[in-house]
């Protein structure tokens, strides 16, 4: 492993422990709003399918198992891209991941904008996108992990999500009712290659991770990051050799994560994320088509959808801050979910008014707001060399989960002939991943990787 360590130097600073211990400086903003611009378009792009169905499930024919098609062929692509984006990042670097993803996301949104007149045309645009918005998510939870304070790292971590991802998805539903009656359905996706300027100035201001350039030995560029993210220790870091305890582990190794240390996590990872996206892309990707089935206008149909993303937000919050206050993510992440497993219920038996508005905010809250905690636990989960390849890993099985909700609540559909199965189904898929989560041990428990030699 390179190493540019100047021989003069004494003193010895642990990376991981300096930035867990940094106040939070306008250079934490600085790279969280960075990353959230990067996840509001993710959140925009990913949930937008879900508002395009009413105008072209007519104008292309399509059944209820299209439908579920139509919604799934991103996720699809998610997925792959997930699978794929750790390993690059753990070996390249965050910062070229993130930016092959952003500037090749708007460029495909712009595509189906143009081309895709057809569905298997949409699908395969459609799909080629996915892997590219794939590429994104991992690494953003990645990196903001790697910056995140220890007394503050929820809190953090869920507020940048918040504003970016969840911000992103909650507008795509009132830009939806916007747009889409005046210019048609072609228009979210001219909206969503506007990340295209926002990947024109990322190419010039966003820096690669501090903890990425640590574990490569980068002595001055490890230097001057410090130096910004904590300016009271200038002086200090000025002459300094700074040590990565995280190495040791080959970068990118996916053999490590079946290692004895983390077989158990990852197993146990990657089924809680797939149990939980399933619930939340089959509820968010079918409840607008359900309330306009069940008489609601095309307005608050669409506005349903978007609070439903929304109040994920204060269940994300809510979860993380119980989980500090208490001490124990792990109860509770289970209590969310059940409470998540309730709302299902409620909305599969509700048909309108105030019960259904309740339902679809608890649903919200917990059922897609407890993913953010369980993708913050995983990314701490794991040593600097091996955290990408686990997140992205860890979010592409989840994203087949993901994938598998609106078509297989499409499928439930068609053979019943109502919505009844497929709010069962989701609902135990949260019970499922209530009681696995206690199968995670505390990530202070967990095997540290060998130190960093000099």
């Amino acid at each position: 492993m390179a190493q540019n360590t100047p021989s003069g130097y004494a003193e010895r600073i642990d990376v991981r422990d300096t930035l867990q211990a940094a106040p939070l400086g306008a250079y934490h903003f600085k790279l969280a709003i960075l990353l959230a611009l990067i996840l509001l378009f993710d959140g925009y792009d990913l949930y937008n399918a879900a508002y395009i169905v009413h105008d072209v499930a007519s104008l292309w024919h399509m059944s209820p198992s299209q439908i579920g098609v139509l919604l799934s062929c991103g996720l699809a692509g998610f997925a792959a891209g997930s699978a794929v984006s750790g390993l690059f990042s753990d070996r390249i670097g965050r910062r070229r991941v993130l930016l092959t993803g952003i500037w090749l996301a708007g460029l495909f949104s712009l595509a189906i904008a143009l081309f895709a007149h057809d569905l298997t045309t949409f699908i395969a645009l459609r799909f080629v996108m996915g892997i590219s918005l794939g590429l994104l998510m991992p690494v953003a939870v990645t990196y903001i992990n790697e910056i995140a304070p220890k007394r503050s790292a929820n809190v953090f971590t869920i507020v940048f999500f918040t504003c970016g991802w969840i911000g992103g998805a909650t507008a795509s539903g009132f830009i939806a009712a916007w747009l889409i009656p005046q210019y048609g359905w072609q228009s979210m996706y001219f909206v969503g290659a506007l990340s295209v300027v926002l990947a024109l100035v990322l190419q010039f201001v966003l820096p690669e991770s501090v903890s990425f350039l640590a574990s490569r030995g980068h002595q001055d560029a490890v230097r001057a990051q410090l130096t910004r993210l904590w300016p009271a220790r200038a002086a200090e870091f000025a002459n300094a050799v700074f040590t990565s305890p995280d190495a040791g582990v080959k970068a990118g190794s996916v053999a490590a994560l079946f290692s004895g240390a983390f077989r158990r996590q990852t197993l146990c990872f990657w089924a809680m994320g797939a149990l939980s996206l399933f619930s939340s892309y089959g509820l968010s990707g079918w409840l607008p088509t359900i309330m306009l089935k069940r008489g609601e206008n095309l307005s608050t149909s669409f506005a349903y959808g978007s609070l439903l993303v929304f109040a994920s937000a204060f269940g994300s919050l809510i979860c993380g801050v119980v989980a500090d206050r208490i001490g124990n993510r792990r109860l509770a992440m289970s209590l969310a979910w059940l409470a998540g497993a309730a709302a299902i219920g409620v909305l599969a038996v509700a048909t309108g008014g105030k019960v259904t508005f309740l339902g679809i905010i608890v649903a919200g809250m917990f059922v897609i707001g407890t993913q953010t905690v369980l993708n913050n636990l995983v990314a701490v989960s794991y040593p600097t060399e091996i955290r990408s390849t686990a997140v992205g890993l860890y979010l592409g099985i989840a994203r087949v989960g993901a994938m598998c909700g609106p078509a297989i609540a499409g499928v439930l559909q068609q053979a019943t002939g109502g919505a009844g199965a497929m709010f069962v189904v989701l609902g135990a898929a949260l019970v499922s991943a209530a009681a696995l989560v206690f199968l995670v041990a505390r990530p202070e428990s967990l095997p540290k990787a060998p130190a960093f030699g000099h």
